[in-house]
């Protein structure tokens, strides 16, 4: 509506200025119409510089994050460098366990923030979205012709992760599945038998000092339960040095 207040008085102004025979009518409608005119221009330039009549709206959303890799024993959270800096990335990403094509944030960093942050909970992904919108329908009315409304601010993504979560640009990711699957199994299936027997010793040898009555049943619960736990720590820590080698 803004728009059209300012071509109507532009016209009449105009119209007042060449039809209008009496000097007085003319001068005091003259003066009218060109005070409409700048004062419509002032509201249209203050609109559009510095957002007269809106506020700033935030959403926040809150998503699951899944791992981008395909295996089980790793949750990936990927990234690509853009730009000549290479100081700004976009990350690769998956909200559902059944979504097939990953998800990307957008690379353009006037527009989007991306950080990763440590969390003891489950993973997700927090985005926090700023957008300009008008504080009513009367300045919607008088503005909203120009587009402006629900106009994008800048998206803040936060990536919360986890411990079991690493994360790795596309070509270290690369790197690591190419590590794995060079991997000698024997020489790895010998070292996690050598570590679970020792850890299971340590624990066993612990517990006996402790309490020397313990029965055969206990002890044979307890070497169950302290090989479990060492096959898991070993399939940790050995990911832990793939992960670190793929980072060189």
């Amino acid at each position: 509506m803004i728009i059209f207040s300012l071509i109507i008085c532009a016209i009449l102004l105009f119209v007042s200025m060449i039809n209008i025979d009496k000097a007085l009518l003319r001068n005091v409608l003259s003066v009218i119409f060109a005070l409409g005119l700048i004062v419509s221009m002032i509201f249209l330039i203050e609109n559009d510089k510095r957002h007269f009549g809106m506020h700033k709206v935030e959403n926040v959303k809150t998503s699951k994050l899944v791992s981008t890799a395909s295996s089980k024993q790793i949750n990936l959270l990927l990234y690509q460098t853009v730009g000549t800096s290479g100081k700004e990335k976009v990350y690769i990403y998956k909200a559902k366990s059944s979504q097939k094509k990953a998800t990307t944030t957008n690379p353009d960093p006037a527009n989007t923030q991306n950080k990763v942050r440590k969390t003891s909970g489950s993973a997700k992904l927090v985005t926090r979205t700023l957008r300009w919108e008008y504080k009513s329908n009367s300045y919607k009315f008088w503005f909203g012709i120009l587009g402006n409304g629900h106009k994008l601010i800048r998206h803040y993504n936060t990536f919360k992760i986890n411990d079991t979560w690493a994360v790795l640009s596309t070509q270290q990711a690369k790197k690591l599945q190419k590590l794995a699957k060079n991997e000698d199994q024997t020489k790895v299936q010998a070292q996690a038998k050598a570590y679970i027997k020792a850890q299971v010793k340590e624990k066993l040898t612990a517990a006996m000092t402790k309490d020397p009555t313990m029965s055969t049943q206990e002890q044979q619960a307890l070497t169950a339960k302290a090989s479990l736990q060492a096959q898991k720590d070993f399939k940790k820590q050995a990911l832990k040095e793939l992960i670190s080698e793929a980072k060189r």
